[in-house]
C-alpha cells in the first residue's frame, strides 16, 4: 500500500477540484508543479494556453478510466458538461444521484479516480502527433460498409473531443477512388444520422469530397460529442479496399464490411498502418482475414498514426502460387 504522500498528482488534483474546478478564473495560478510538468505547461504560457494544455491532457486520461471512475473524475474537475460550472458540493451531489449512491460513496469514487489518474500522469508520455489545425480529434470511430447493396453504403459513428472552445463545425473528408475506365465523377452524398447537419458540400476533386457539418451546439474545450453519418458514392465500380487514413489524431478505429454472399472475394487481408501507395498497388499483406458465413469481416485498430492507412483489402482472383 502506497503512503498518502506518494500520490503527488492527487494532492494537486484535489486543489484544482475546489470551487468551479477547471472553470475557475484563477486556474493557472493553482496548477501544481507536477501537473505543469506532466502537461508541458511552461512559465511562458499565457493563462488560456495553460488551461488548454491541462484540460486536453486530463480529458484524454479520463477517457482511459472505467466508466464510473471517468464520470467521477470529470464531474469533480468540472469537465462534465452536465456538472460543469457548479461548485464542488453540488457536483458531488450530482454524481451521487447519477451513480445512485450517497455523497460519501461518490467522494470515495472520486478519490479512487484521482489515484488512477495519478498513475497515468506519472507514466512516461506516449508520442502523440496532433494536426495543428484540427480543432478536434477522434477518440473512436466505427464504420459499417455494405457491399451487398447497389450502390454501396457506408455508415460511420464517431466520438470526438474538442481541442478548442466554441467548436461549432467539423470538416469531414471522404474519398472514393474509381477503377480505371469508370465514371470519373464520384457524386458522393452524405446524410447525417444524428449529432449534426450538413451545411455545405465541396467536390475537391474527381475522387474526393468534403462536407461541412454544423454541430447541435458549440463544444467547449475537452468536451466529447458523438455523431453518425452515411456516405453513398453513386457508382457501383469501386476499388477493392476500405481504409481510414487519419489526417488528425485518432485513438480507435473499427470497421465491419458485409460482402455480397452470392459473389464473395477469394481473399481478404488486413492493412495495418501502411503507406497509401501500398494500398494502390494492391499487394497482399499476408495478414489474411476470414469472411464469415453471413459475408462479414470485422477488425479494429488502436493508436493510429497520421498519414498511414488502416483497414482491409480484397481480391476476387485466387492467389497465384
Amino acid at each position: 500500500m502506497r503512503p498518502e504522500n506518494s500520490f503527488p498528482f492527487v494532492r494537486e488534483l484535489n486543489e484544482l477540484r475546489r470551487g468551479r474546478g477547471l472553470d475557475a478564473a484563477d486556474l493557472h495560478q493553482r496548477i501544481g508543479p507536477c501537473l505543469r510538468e506532466a502537461c508541458e505547461i511552461t512559465a511562458a504560457d499565457q493563462p488560456a494556453a495553460a488551461r488548454q494544455k491541462l484540460v486536453l491532457r486530463l480529458t484524454e486520461l479520463c477517457g482511459r478510466l472505467p466508466a464510473d471512475l471517468r464520470l467521477a473524475a470529470l464531474a469533480a474537475l468540472g469537465l462534465h458538461e452536465e456538472a460543469a460550472g457548479e461548485f464542488l458540493d453540488r457536483r458531488i451531489s450530482w454524481l451521487a444521484s447519477v451513480l445512485d449512491r450517497d455523497p460519501r460513496t461518490a467522494r470515495r469514487r472520486i478519490d479512487l479516480a484521482f489515484r488512477r489518474l495519478d498513475e497515468l500522469l506519472g507514466a512516461p508520455p506516449a508520442g502523440r502527433d496532433l494536426h495543428p489545425l484540427a480543432g478536434w480529434y477522434v477518440e473512436s470511430m466505427k464504420a459499417r460498409l455494405r457491399l451487398d447493396r447497389d450502390p454501396p453504403d457506408l455508415e460511420e459513428e464517431r466520438r470526438i473531443v474538442a481541442e478548442v472552445d466554441e467548436l461549432d463545425e467539423l470538416v469531414l473528408s471522404f474519398s472514393v477512388p474509381a477503377e480505371p475506365g469508370s465514371d470519373p465523377v464520384p457524386d458522393i452524398t452524405a446524410d447525417v444520422l444524428f449529432g449534426g447537419e450538413i451545411v455545405e458540400a465541396r467536390q475537391v476533386s474527381v475522387s474526393h469530397a468534403q462536407f461541412i457539418m454544423r454541430l447541435p451546439s458549440p463544444l467547449r474545450l475537452g468536451q466529447r460529442h458523438e455523431y453518425g453519418i452515411r456516405f453513398a458514392p453513386r457508382r457501383t465500380s469501386l476499388r477493392p479496399y476500405y481504409v481510414m487514413t487519419p489526417l488528425r489524431r485518432c485513438e480507435e478505429f473499427s470497421v465491419r464490411v458485409r460482402f455480397d454472399r452470392a459473389a464473395p472475394p477469394s481473399r481478404v487481408w488486413r492493412l495495418n498502418g501502411v503507406p497509401g501507395r501500398v494500398v494502390d498497388d494492391g499487394v497482399d499483406s499476408g495478414d489474411a482475414l476470414t469472411v464469415n458465413r453471413v459475408g462479414e469481416v470485422g477488425l479494429e485498430f488502436h493508436e493510429l498514426h497520421q498519414g498511414l492507412s488502416y483497414g482491409l483489402q480484397w481480391s476476387f482472383d485466387p492467389r497465384e502460387d
